[in-house]
C-alpha cells in the first residue's frame, strides 16, 4: 500500500514524484463498548508530473482504512471541475480498492475495486479507460503474489545518482534534443531507442560529473568514448560543454549531421597499445572493447583517470565472444558483468555498479572512480600481454556489407553456388 500512497511515481509513469503535504492517523472510537480495531489514515498529497510545462499538478486526498486483516484505500482528486483532472489520472470522481478478508484464518481475501464515475458509464467509455482498470487489477494481483512468496528485487536503481537529480537532468535534455533528432535520424536503426537511451546515459554521466567536480574547480573532466557507434552520446556531452572525442571502426551517416566541434574518429583500435590522456574512458555497448575499458583507464596518462562501461555482448580480451553458461539464479549477462568487474579490480579500481534507467535489458553501468592501494602495474601488463597475443579486431560492418554484396553478385551469376 505504501507504493500507492507515498510513491505514486512507481505506479504512474508520467508522475515524477509524490509530495506528502499532511498525514494523520487515528484509532476510531469503540461502538457499543466494543473495540472495532478500525484505524483510518488520511493523507493529503500532491502529484508532480515530469512534464511540468505541459501537465498540471494534482492535489489529492487518500484515505486508508484498516480493520483486522482487511485494508481499503480510497483516492479523491481535489478538483473543482472534471476538466482539471490531468491525463495521467483516472477520469473519475473517486476510486479505491482493498483486500477484504473472507475467512477467519486470514488465509484468503477478496480484491475489491470501487469507482464513483463522473457520469454513468464514463469510467469504461473508451478503450483507454477500460485498460486503466485492467492494468490496476494486474498490478495488484502481481504484487500480492510476489509479496506472498517473498520476492526481492535483484537490482537497485539510483544508488550513485539520486532519482530526482537524474530525472530533472533527463527531462531537461529530452526537451532540448529528443524531438529534433528523432525526426531527423538518418541511420537505419530505431531513433526512439537510440536517441532516448543515449539521452538517459548522458543525463546520468552529467549528474555523475557534476557530483565529482569541486564547485571551486572550473576544470571539467575530459572523456573518450570507445566504440561510439552513431556518436550521439559524444554529441550530447560535447553540446553540454564537455571536451572529448569518440572512436569507432567506421563512420556513420549521422556523423555529418553533428556540429563541427563534435570530434568523431573512424579508426580500428589495438586496445593493448591504445593510450589516452582523457579523464574518463567510456564504453557504452562497446562489444569487444568493453573488457579493455578499465585497462585503458588504468594506463591513461591522466593521473586520476576513471571509467564507466555498460557491457552488452560478452567478449573476452581476445575480442572473441565468450561462451558463457547461465547458473541458477544468475544470467549470462550478470556473469559477464562480474568478469569485467574482476578485470577492473585487477587494474586496481574500487568497482561500483549502477542499474541505469534506460530502455535496455543490458543496463548495468560498471564504474571505476577510486583506486586501491598498491602497485598494479604488473597485473595490468600481464592483461595487455594476454590480450595482445590473441586479439583479433572485429571486421567493420561496412566491410561485411561489401563482402555480402559481392557474394550475392557471384551467386546471381553462378546459380550453382546458390545450390551449394
Amino acid at each position: 500500500m505504501d507504493k500507492w500512497t507515498l510513491s505514486a511515481e512507481t505506479i504512474i509513469p508520467p508522475v515524477e514524484r509524490t509530495v506528502v503535504d499532511d498525514l494523520t492517523k487515528r484509532q476510531e472510537p469503540s461502538h457499543n463498548g466494543a473495540d472495532l480495531g478500525l484505524v483510518n489514515s488520511h493523507i493529503r498529497r500532491t502529484l508532480i508530473p515530469k512534464r511540468k510545462g505541459k501537465d498540471c499538478w494534482l492535489e489529492e486526498d487518500v484515505v486508508v482504512s484498516k480493520l483486522d486483516s482487511s485494508t481499503y484505500i480510497q483516492f479523491i482528486p481535489r478538483v473543482t471541475n472534471s476538466s482539471d483532472i490531468p491525463f495521467y489520472y483516472p477520469q473519475v470522481a473517486t476510486y479505491g480498492f482493498g483486500y477484504i478478508r473472507t475467512d477467519d484464518n486470514c488465509t484468503a481475501c477478496t480484491l475489491v475495486i470501487l469507482v464513483r464515475e463522473l457520469a454513468i458509464g464514463s469510467a469504461v467509455a473508451t478503450k483507454k479507460q477500460r485498460s486503466v482498470w485492467q492494468d490496476l487489477v494486474k498490478k495488484l494481483y502481481k504484487w500480492t503474489v510476489t509479496e506472498r512468496f517473498g520476492y526481492q528485487k535483484h537490482s537497485e536503481h539510483d544508488v550513485i545518482i539520486g532519482y530526482e537529480q537524474y530525472t530533472a537532468k533527463y527531462h531537461q535534455l529530452k526537451a532540448k534534443y529528443a524531438q529534433r533528432w528523432v525526426e531527423g535520424w538518418t541511420e537505419q536503426t530505431d531513433p526512439k531507442k537510440f536517441v532516448y537511451e543515449d539521452i538517459a546515459i548522458a543525463s546520468w554521466l552529467l549528474c555523475l560529473w557534476e557530483q565529482n567536480t569541486d564547485a571551486q574547480d572550473n576544470n571539467q573532466p575530459t572523456f573518450v568514448d570507445l566504440g561510439c557507434g552513431n556518436g550521439f552520446l559524444v554529441y550530447l556531452l560535447t553540446s553540454e560543454g564537455y571536451t572529448g572525442y569518440g572512436i569507432d571502426q567506421c563512420a556513420r551517416k549521422i556523423w555529418t549531421q553533428y556540429d563541427c566541434q563534435v570530434d568523431l574518429r573512424a579508426q580500428t583500435l589495438e586496445p593493448f597499445n591504445f593510450v589516452t590522456d582523457a579523464d574518463w574512458v567510456i564504453g557504452n555497448h562497446a562489444d569487444e572493447l568493453a573488457p579493455w575499458v578499465p585497462i585503458i583507464a588504468a594506463k591513461s596518462t591522466s593521473p586520476s583517470a576513471k571509467f564507466v562501461v555498460i557491457p552488452c555482448c560478452p567478449h573476452d580480451l581476445s575480442g572473441k565472444k565468450m561462451p558463457l553458461k547461465a547458473n541458477a539464479g544468475q544470467s549470462k549477462y550478470h556473469i559477464y558483468v562480474k568478469y569485467i568487474c574482476d578485470l577492473s579490480e585487477q587494474c586496481g579500481f574500487l568497482t561500483e555498479r549502477e542499474y541505469l534507467r534506460i530502455p535496455s535489458t543490458k543496463n548495468v553501468a560498471i564504474l571505476g572512480r577510486a583506486r586501491t592501494l598498491g602497485d598494479h602495474r604488473d597485473s595490468i601488463a600481464k592483461l595487455c600481454e594476454s590480450g595482445e597475443s590473441g586479439f583479433v579486431a572485429r571486421i567493420p560492418d561496412s566491410v561485411k556489407n561489401k563482402l555480402s554484396m559481392e557474394k550475392a553478385k557471384q551467386r546471381a551469376h553462378n546459380p550453382a553456388l546458390s545450390a551449394d
